[in-house]
């Protein structure tokens, strides 16, 4: 990394890598070097990552990894540096607009998968927090992202994952990885996870 503190990549960059957040600076404007080259990092990232993942990988979003990126890193300024008075927080964590497939769900995770622990943490300090139904709207949207995460998996649309092979078997291994029981209970998941255990499915996972 470059010695000149980036803020936004820089956090970014140490949540891909150690899985933390370190906030440079109190800053919710990004810059559009900031926002090229943090894409650039995340289509790394992206193509170190897909090459373990199943089947024909969806090409990168870089628009929909630029999304989800700015959302945690907003999400995280709200909860570290919690001096901001905000009066609109929708524009400043607006919803996903672009097209909702594979590509945009997969893209997006590299840095959504981290929005559910910010988001706990954030109703551990303040259950009325006005960001969190804003997040919790996200990540239902995003759900894969948000897979062994409390959300309200009524609302969960399975359509995009039941027509891509690589997200589907992508999303089945995560719910194992993480014995993520409350995502198992809807009769599409049920019926990939039957597919996938046979007979075997007591021995691998006895809750279900």
């Amino acid at each position: 990394m470059n010695e000149t503190k980036i803020p936004f990549l820089d956090t970014i960059y140490h949540l891909r890598t150690i899985e933390q957040v370190i906030l440079y600076d109190k800053l919710i404007t990004i810059s559009k070097k900031e926002e090229t080259e943090t894409i650039l990092f995340l289509e790394t990232e992206y193509d170190r990552e897909i090459l373990e993942y199943p089947g024909i990988v969806p090409a990168f979003n870089q628009e929909a990894a630029l999304w989800a990126a700015k959302t945690v890193y907003l999400a995280a300024q709200l909860l570290l540096n919690r001096a901001h008075k905000i009066s609109d927080l929708e524009l400043l964590l607006p919803e996903w607009k672009g097209q909702q497939d594979a590509s945009a769900i997969i893209s997006a995770d590299l840095c959504l998968r981290f929005l559910p622990q910010i988001t706990a943490e954030m109703k551990r300090i303040d259950p009325e927090d006005l960001v969190i139904p804003i997040l919790e709207k996200h990540l239902i949207q995003f759900h894969y992202s948000a897979i062994g995460f409390d959300i309200d998996t009524e609302s969960i649309n399975y359509d995009i994952v039941s027509v891509n092979e690589c997200l589907r078997q992508l999303y089945i291994d995560r719910i194992v990885h993480r014995k993520a029981v409350k995502s198992a209970q809807s009769d599409f998941i049920k019926k990939q996870l039957e597919i996938g255990f046979g007979d075997y499915k007591k021995i691998f996972w006895s809750q279900l």
